[in-house]
């Protein structure tokens, strides 16, 4: 009888990307807006988005100045590459209306939500203080590129397509969780973009990697054919009290045939050497499957970290 066995060594370690969709509203515990002016109070909240976001369309960094102190910064801030907007290679996200217009709003996403990041292309913004005369809410997405894009405005700022640069409102940061909303002009004759972000629903689909360690077993046929169920021993009778009680190593008679084979339940992985100390890692099958005594039989465990 074999209690203990080696498996294969050679563990399978797979990366998955798992996605998960989120609807919270504005009042989900973490998630906050915020109205920036520039210049105002809020001065500080526009800086910082300056410099962390939008520094490579902003005028300040610029590489005609004559100071050679800007004409240093203009060299290291005038890239999407010094700061952590988007820099694809089919297309850089869209910064410059953050300069061309002084108010925003600024929504934040705390990473419990996202993950690692907020899919692209998976964004929309419902906000729900403000309807047209058809009692319709404005509607935001993102284009996958990190530019935000309203799908029913009632005026755009050109006749393009809803997704052009000309109808962009803000930005979205997908690694941060942040969401600009830049005032643009207004989304219908009545309701401008300055007037949402108060209060709202976000959906979007949150990115999880999870990594899965895979273990390889093989139990042969004449490996693990005696049932540790102690149950399945042949008790004896106690004159004490009149109980049975297993008290004996021998199997029950109807447990001795040639056609009796255990069922698999439960597999534990133990460290080497540490038997004693309890398995690492405990795998219970769906249901019990009969152990083979004339083929091997091979089993995965899969474990998600």
């Amino acid at each position: 009888m074999y209690v203990f066995k080696e498996i294969d060594n050679s563990t399978i370690i797979k990366s998955n990307l798992v996605h998960f969709t989120q609807n919270l509203s504005s009042s989900a515990d973490g998630i906050s807006s915020i109205k920036i002016v520039s210049g105002s109070v809020n001065n500080n909240y526009w800086q910082s988005l300056n410099v962390l976001f939008y520094t490579s369309g902003s005028p300040v960094y610029s590489y005609t100045s004559t100071s050679s102190f800007n004409m240093v910064e203009g060299q290291r801030f005038s890239t999407p590459l010094s700061n952590l907007s988007l820099n694809e290679s089919n297309k850089t996200q869209f910064l410059t209306k953050y300069h061309g217009y002084p108010s925003s709003s600024l929504i934040t996403i705390p990473s419990k939500y996202y993950g690692d990041n907020i899919k692209k292309g998976s964004f929309k913004f419902t906000d729900l203080n403000n309807t047209d005369n058809s009692g319709r809410n404005p509607i935001i997405i993102d284009d996958g590129h990190g530019n935000l894009y309203s799908t029913n405005a009632h005026h755009s700022q050109s006749t393009a397509a809803a997704s052009s640069s000309d109808n962009y409102v803000g930005n979205i940061f997908y690694n941060q969780g942040v969401v600009v909303l830049t005032e643009t002009g207004s989304w219908s004759g009545s309701v401008k973009y300055s007037d949402l972000a108060t209060n709202y629903n976000l959906k979007f689909d949150s990115s999880n990697p999870i990594t899965t360690h895979e273990y390889n077993i093989t139990v042969k046929p004449n490996e693990f054919n005696h049932s540790m169920n102690y149950t399945l021993r042949a008790p004896l009778l106690n004159d004490d009290d009149g109980f049975l009680k297993i008290t004996t190593p021998n199997l029950a008679t109807h447990f001795t045939g040639s056609d009796f084979q255990p069922y698999i339940t439960t597999i534990n992985l133990y460290q080497a050497g540490d038997e004693l100390e309890g398995p690492v890692i405990q795998a219970r099958l769906p249901k019990p499957i009969r152990k083979s005594d004339k083929i091997n039989m091979n089993i995965k465990i899969k474990l998600d970290l």
